[in-house]
Order: C-alpha cells, then structure tokens, then sequence
C-alpha cells in the first residue's frame, strides 16, 4: 500500500488498484470505498455523504427499494437486491431506456482483513446489468476478495 492523491493505494505488482480502475472504460463511474467511507480508487468524485448512505445500503432492503442509490445528485432506482451475494443494482428513470444509466453497488470482504469494502459503479447503454453486473464482480474479486 502507498499514498497517491491522497487515495490509499492497493497495489498488485505491476498495476496498482487506481490504475486497474482506469482501465474500466466501460463503466461511466467507478468508486471503492470501505466501511467508515474513505475513498481507496476512483474515476469520479462522489461526495462523501452519498458513499456514507451507500455504506449503509445493505442495512435494510426495504429503505433501499424506497430510496433507492443516489450519485452526483442523481437518483437511481434499485431493481435488484441480493444481500447474500453483496449486489445492489438498478437504473435512472427514463423515458427512453436507451436514455437511463445503470447503476451497481457491489460489498466485497477483503481477504486479508474480512473488512467490507465497497465498489460502486454507473455505466451507460449499451452497457447492460447482465454484463457490468458480472465484469465488477470480476474485478472486485480480483481487486478486493483476493487482498
């Protein structure tokens, strides 16, 4: 681990987390954040009162159905929820649904300390759930479960 911008940075040999991160051109916004809300990667600013609300998105399905995730001011609603598996997606509304963003909030314990980190991610069309959903899955392994 080391500083950069005042990030921690979680590295793996050759690439560093921030770096991995950058190259997930198909996603519009990446975050990684743990528990007490401190910012470990991003591709985008998020304010920190909304990565606080997403750490507590798992703490009750039903306010997060209601809610629903809440980005840069935008609201998405949340479609699925699957605790057991750390998943949280949906999408913005929108008339046109070529027009909506996609949105996935994925809890990940890190092997090496069992804390819960967290990988928030937004994409847009063509991107859909059924190919984000599994490419931040992937990388979240990588990234967080195998640390």
């Amino acid at each position: 681990e080391s500083q950069e911008g005042g990030l921690v940075c979680h590295e793996r040999g050759d690439i560093s987390m921030q770096a991995s991160l950058e190259q997930q051109t198909e996603w519009s916004r990446a975050v990684v954040f743990d528990e007490s809300g401190t910012v470990l990667a991003k591709t985008a600013d998020v304010p920190a009162g909304e990565i606080s609300a997403m750490t507590a998105a798992f703490n009750d399905k039903d306010t997060t159905f209601g809610n629903g995730l809440n980005v840069a001011g935008k609201n998405y609603e949340v479609h699925r929820y699957y605790e057991d598996q750390g998943l949280i997606y949906g999408r913005t509304h929108a008339i046109n649904p070529q027009d909506g963003e996609g949105i996935c909030l994925a809890r990940v314990k890190r092997g090496t300390t069992g804390a819960n980190n967290f990988v928030l991610i937004t994409y847009n069309f063509p991107i859909l759930s059924a190919k984000a959903v599994p490419d931040l899955q992937a990388w979240a392994k990588e990234w967080i479960a195998n640390q």
